[in-house]
């Protein structure tokens, strides 16, 4: 007899067994989220939708024929890149620098025409973008939007 009695190694073995079941069953559910959970935890998806982001009115002067003119200027940024916010607020000054010095230096003429107004956006998309990468600001700049022009 190498175990001794039969009946004591059977219950051994199903005791065994037992354990051994109650063990893999406890792990399965303890692991579970990570082993079957994974088709059903929804996912994160980022948002690469654009948004628009506008920017404070900006009053400029304008020089005209006889005498100066005044621009009174509102404007939207569309762009789909992550952290827009928090980059325009760190570059608020560059941008309305740029801006500034973009409309100044045209005459009242161009900015009265209406036929003018997407040039005027593609060339402030244009500035803003490359016055933003030369900056080391990480954005891509989709449109600039002009929501308010008024010129007196």
């Amino acid at each position: 007899m190498a175990f001794g009695n039969s009946s004591m190694s059977k219950k051994i073995t199903i005791l065994l067994f037992l354990i051994l079941w109650t063990a893999s069953i406890f792990w399965v559910g303890w692991q579970s989220p990570s082993i079957i959970g994974g088709p059903f935890i929804p996912k994160e998806t980022q948002d690469n939708s654009a948004k628009f982001y506008p920017l404070d009115r900006f009053v400029i002067s304008v020089p005209g024929d006889k005498f100066p003119h005044y621009l009174l200027l509102e404007l939207a940024l569309k762009s789909s890149s992550p952290d827009v916010t928090k980059t325009l607020s760190e570059a608020d000054p560059l941008v309305r620098n740029s801006l500034m010095k973009m409309f100044s230096r045209k005459h009242f003429n161009q900015l009265n025409d209406s036929n003018q107004l997407e040039g005027l956006q593609l060339e402030a998309l244009t500035l803003l973008s490359d016055v933003l990468k030369e900056n080391n600001y990480e954005i891509e700049l989709d449109e600039v939007l002009f929501t308010r022009m008024v010129i007196q």
